[in-house]
């Protein structure tokens, strides 16, 4: 028999014991000191019978009992097995993206027995939960002297184009023409990214409020942050776009094009652009309602939404835009001051005039 380690789990230390962590059928289990050694020698497909040859007849029945347990519990596989030709084809389909990828995605999907609470079930437990622990704030201030921004009133001729109209002339642009971009845009764009709907406002008990995106649970963990380089009426630099008081909070960094297209995968035209808006996810206002792994990919879906949205209505405007997720996350953590483990790096849409 020969038989290698599963590809499809990994391993890690919690209160002193080694877990095998198997994400494609969401097992989780210690395993023994003994196990983890034995696992060393089978990290390719080695012949069980041949290893084992040259050690004392007790010391062989000891550890082959060991082998067989991790080959029932599936911590090792036999070539030519059915677990043997499943790896093979995930390895074959996800390969290429790597360890962390594969573990993402299946750690957070649901598998056919999982249980799903009923909508009121899930009511009272917040309910409940609302008692003990108070939700996170939907809206975010940095507590610094702000810039108000003009509010928006509807009026805009650009806010009557044809949503058909807008859909078909939507495109990604990475050319800018020359000029600063007006404020009283600026500040109806931000306002229809991530100030509160203006039909429904009111903020919910448990923090939930409703944009013109969609968002799980109506929880919004995208915050929003503007780049300026040339925007009628603003210093250049870094800010936090206060949804609720519609406001922008300067950071108190300013980055030149060289800066913004080193975070920006060294995406020159990123730096080019007037104005830049950074995506981050505050993951506990996702995490407060939804406490398992695949509200993870929920906060991703809300980035698109969101994404999308900021394309439509720059399309509507009349700016080029462009959205990126090809990022050196730690540089814009580092110039936003974001804590990794708190508030992660999204994507980034950069904005300009057309080109003419």
């Amino acid at each position: 028999m020969r038989a290698k380690v599963a590809e499809h789990a990994t391993l890690f230390y919690a209160d002193g014991a080694v877990v095998w962590d198997d994400y494609l059928h969401h097992r989780q289990f210690a395993i023994s000191e003994t196990a983890e050694l034995l696992c060393r020698k089978f990290t390719e497909f080695t012949d069980v019978d041949a290893l084992l040859a040259p050690l004392a007849e007790a010391d062989r029945a000891a550890l082959r009992k060991v082998l067989d347990e991790l080959v029932e519990a599936g911590v090792l596989i036999v070539e030519g097995s059915p677990e043997h030709e499943e790896e093979r084809r995930l390895l074959a389909a996800w390969g290429e993206w790597g360890t962390a990828a594969r573990h993402f995605h299946f750690a957070s999907r649901t598998l056919a027995d999982a249980p799903y609470q009923r909508s009121e079930e899930h009511d009272a437990l917040l309910d409940a939960k609302l008692a003990a622990e108070p939700p996170p704030a939907p809206f975010r201030s940095l507590g610094r002297t702000a810039v108000l921004l003009p509010r928006l009133d509807g009026t805009a001729k650009w806010a009557r184009e044809g949503l058909l109209d807008v859909l078909l002339s939507r495109r990604t642009t990475r050319e800018f023409g020359p000029g600063p971009l007006p404020l009283t845009k600026v500040a109806e764009l931000l306002a229809v990214l991530s100030g509160p709907s203006p039909v429904r406002s009111r903020i919910g008990r448990s923090g939930t409020v409703f944009k013109t995106s969609p968002s799980g649970g109506g929880r919004h963990p995208v915050e929003l942050y503007a780049h300026v380089r040339s925007v009628e009426a603003l210093e250049p630099g870094w800010y936090h776009y206060d949804g609720l008081a519609h406001a922008l909070e300067p950071v108190g960094v300013t980055w030149g094009p060289a800066e913004m297209a080193a975070a920006a995968g060294d995406q020159d035209w990123v730096g080019r652009a007037p104005l830049v808006l950074a995506y981050t996810g505050v993951l506990e206002r996702t995490r407060w309602r939804y406490d398992t792994s695949r509200a993870y990919r929920v906060v991703q879906m809300d980035v698109g939404h969101l994404s999308q949205t900021a394309y439509l209505v720059a399309t509507a405007m009349g700016f080029g835009i462009g959205f990126t997720a090809a990022l050196r996350d730690e540089l814009v953590e580092q110039a936003l001051g974001c804590d990794a483990y708190h508030e992660v790096v999204l994507g980034l849409s950069a904005l300009g005039p057309l080109p003419e």
